[in-house]
């Protein structure tokens, strides 16, 4: 016990007492000021060298050689975890390793030291780590002891310098990988991990001491003292750097920033001012605000994610951006951390909720318009039916025969009463198509007796336009899989079209195509044809192709976007070839039954 009251204090052991309350200082505010890559290792590293030293200048102050050795033994704990630490705390920095290689690192914190520990406490009886030819040196000014080393002292050195030299292939590695802008700063960190290696070494193979003692202790404090130096002056000299810090805490949206696993490390006002008290303190996890965590585990497994689901906070919304802070370092993994971004979007997504109401209220709107259309087409035609079949009875003489000027009005009331018809059957068909409440009955059908059909079906109507209407194609003896009645109807609008188009004496040709997958029914005209680049308004809503050439013809425009739609529906396809002023042909493909 008289080793630690028998102290005979000097200059020498005061100024290392001032080195080392100064190195305590210098931890605590990179302790208290500082984040970065490794720092628990860092603080390992710095609290060995603080324990080393603390033996350093006991050693200097201590009376007798008893002494003197004990306190050289009670530093081993510290000359064994300093490189230790070191080692791993360069390896966090430069190459930001994951957390899973991590794992096993408090065995080696914990296992090294004590095994040191109890070669040091059994030197007395051993004597293999300092010899019994360990002396001390009188001097008026500052006795010191010369230590003879013992086998153990070699094997230990060996090991601990292979965490040293591993250090320094380390730094050589990132040194290589790192961009130009980062290597002085890599260079100056080879140079204090060099220098108390040098001194170390310099010490064990030529005996340079520094007052009779080791000097790496001292180099090692000088060395982390400069390292805490060049951390902040590294920040405060980077123009770039400052500029970004401008933004960071200038910007109104929120912004956090993380490192790779996701534990909390600053914020700006906004961010502080939007969470409060939910910040979780530096080095805590920022899954504990709960608003963040989804994003997080979704970055979590999937680190290309850019963008995250908007969040609600404060009576606002926010968007999360998300960008990766790389290392300077080439590496496997160039991960710092990350920043996470919050736009406001609130005024963004009232907007676009308004929108979507508009469009909610327009859609049922549009939806009751359909309804109410088709409600009245179908109360509208079976009053004309009635008329028509009364038109009907009175042409054909079933109440008496009526006189000529009579039968003339007749005949118009008739043809008005047809063209209402089939407005009204047009206007029925186009709510059924937008409501979706047309069914299709697709059969096979023979398209050779189709053909047949379809021109008696126009025969009258081409005898009255005085055009001819003909089947210019072999049969082809083929079967299409389509609904009888709407094909009838598609293929009958595109005829009376072709008819209603063409000038006295003109020829309408319908032919056959057998096409891959499908038969191709055409029908050509040698009417006004189709100006260029008219599909819209050929397949459009209550469009009609107007020419100087011909007067406007009477039609509600719907037939041939119905015809479009129904055989689109059926799995065909309609199309046009057109020379204005030389006619038309128009290719209607039906798919084949199988």
């Amino acid at each position: 016990m008289s080793c630690l009251t028998n102290f005979d204090v000097t200059a020498v052991s005061l100024s290392v007492l001032a080195l080392w309350a100064v190195s305590g200082l210098v931890l605590i505010w990179v302790a208290r000021s500082h984040r970065f890559a490794g720092k628990p290792a860092f603080i390992l590293t710095f609290a060995a060298m603080l324990w080393w030293l603390f033996t350093v200048a006991a050693d200097f102050a201590s009376v007798g050689l008893d002494c003197k050795v004990a306190w050289s033994l009670a530093a081993w704990p510290g000359i064994a975890l300093l490189p230790i630490a070191w080692a791993f705390f360069l390896f966090d920095y430069t190459l930001n390793p994951d957390r899973h290689s991590k794992r096993r690192r408090p065995y080696t914190y914990i296992g090294v030291p004590l095994v040191v520990s109890l070669v040091a406490l059994t030197n007395g009886q051993t004597h293999m780590l300092y010899t019994e030819a360990t002396y001390l040196v009188e001097d008026a000014a500052h006795p010191y002891v010369v230590f003879d080393h013992g086998p153990l002292f070699y094997a230990v050195a060996a090991g601990l310098y292979v965490f040293v030299l591993s250090s320094l292939g380390v730094l050589l590695f990132a040194f290589n990988r790192a961009t130009v802008a980062i290597r002085p700063f890599l260079g100056v960190l080879l140079v204090i991990t060099a220098a108390p290696l040098s001194a170390n070494f310099a010490y064990i193979v030529w005996g340079f001491t520094v007052f009779g003692f080791d000097p790496t202790p001292f180099m090692f404090a000088a060395a982390l003292i400069a390292f805490s130096w060049l951390l902040t002056n590294n920040t405060m000299m980077d123009t770039e750097a400052q500029g970004r810090s401008l933004i960071f805490y200038a910007t109104s949206d929120p912004v956090l920033i993380t490192d790779a696993e996701f534990r909390f490390t600053g914020a700006n006002p906004a961010a502080t001012e939007i969470f409060g008290p939910l910040l979780p303190k530096p080095g805590g996890s920022l899954r504990s605000l709960l608003a963040l965590a989804p994003i997080l585990n979704t970055l979590d497994r999937d680190q290309s994610t850019a963008r995250g689901a908007p969040v609600p906070l404060a009576d606002r919304i926010f968007e999360p951006r998300i960008l990766p802070i790389e290392s300077p370092i080439r590496t496997r993994r160039n991960l710092l951390g990350w920043t996470i971004s919050l736009v406001d979007i609130t005024e963004r997504e009232q907007s676009a909720q308004a929108l979507r109401e508009a469009l909610v209220r327009a859609e049922a709107a549009n939806h009751a318009k359909s309804q109410f259309i088709a409600m009245i087409s179908h109360e509208l035609r079976t009053p004309m039916t009635s008329v028509k079949g009364g038109l009907d009875l009175a042409l054909n003489g079933f109440p008496g025969e009526p006189s000529e000027p009579i039968r003339k009005l007749l005949n118009i009331a008739q043809r008005n009463s047809m063209r209402m018809l089939k407005l009204i059957d047009d206007v029925l068909d186009l709510q059924k198509l937008d409501l979706n409440t047309l069914r299709l009955h697709p059969v096979a059908l023979d398209m050779d007796e189709l053909l047949a059909n379809l021109l008696e079906d126009h025969a009258g109507q081409a005898d009255q336009a005085k055009v001819r209407l003909t089947i210019v194609s072999d049969k082809t003896g083929q079967q299409v899989h389509v609904d009888p009645n709407r094909v009838r109807q598609v293929v009958g609008n595109v005829i009376s079209n072709a008819i209603k188009f063409s000038p006295e004496g003109a020829h309408v040709d319908l032919s056959v195509q057998l096409k891959p997958e499908a038969l191709r029914l055409s029908v050509r005209d040698s009417g006004i044809g189709i100006p260029a680049k008219s599909e819209d308004r050929v397949f459009g809503r209550f469009h009609q192709i107007e020419s100087d050439l011909t007067p406007t013809h009477g039609g509600s425009g719907l037939g041939m976007h119905i015809a479009k739609v129904l055989i689109e529906r059926m799995g065909g396809a309609i199309s046009y070839e057109s020379v204005l002023g030389q006619g038309t042909v128009f290719h209607i493909d039906l798919p084949l039954a199988a």
